[in-house]
């Protein structure tokens, strides 16, 4: 099979088996599986899987927390005036993107984009799902948009593995049936 056929026979077969389990499983936000999916190919995983994979979660981990944290400061603004209280959320997280972005320096988090995908995510889950307060955020549950978010990047980083093995499997077994049909004219 080609490149582009395996990619497209395994991206429709593997997204339609991971709607189909995560139905099960409603606390899982499959849209943040499938930002850690594709974080994962961004990471270099149809090539290199096994460093995609811990540097996926290595990224993305580190913006769900830095958004975790965030979220807990902005849920403590210290400023009392009316014009603090409009700026103290988009100055901090200002503040905590430049350091995310800073951090790009580092070549364990060299990747500053796959950074924010983990940091966006804390805070669409919260926001979206009405979970953007202390006692959700503080919980030790899946309405923790910290737990909620750190186990999806698993699912999804797992999942392009796979994705990427199952590519590689179809394109080789063409590779091998090609020369073995080499062999066969040459004889």
């Amino acid at each position: 099979m080609t490149q582009p056929n395996a990619a497209t026979f395994s991206a429709f077969l593997l997204t339609t088996i991971v709607l189909y389990v995560l139905g099960f499983f409603t606390f899982i936000p499959p849209w943040a599986v499938f930002i850690t999916w594709a974080c994962f190919f961004h990471m270099n995983g149809g090539v290199n899987h096994n460093q995609a994979f811990i540097s996926t979660i290595r990224h993305m981990a580190l913006g769900a927390t830095a958004a975790w944290i965030s979220a807990i400061v902005l849920l403590n603004n210290p400023l009392d005036s009316a014009l603090g209280q409009q700026l103290w959320g988009p100055v901090f997280i200002g503040a905590v993107i430049a350091i995310l972005a800073r951090m790009g320096t580092i070549a364990l988090f060299s990747v500053t984009p796959a950074i924010i995908y983990g940091y966006a995510s804390v805070f669409a889950f919260a926001s979206t799902a009405g979970l953007f307060a202390p006692e959700y955020l503080l919980s030790v549950s899946f309405n923790n948009a910290l737990f909620a978010i750190l186990f999806s990047t698993m699912v999804g980083a797992s999942a392009g593995y796979v994705n990427a093995l199952l590519v590689a499997v179809l394109v080789g077994r063409e590779a091998s049936d090609t020369s073995k049909m080499e062999s066969v004219v040459s004889e």
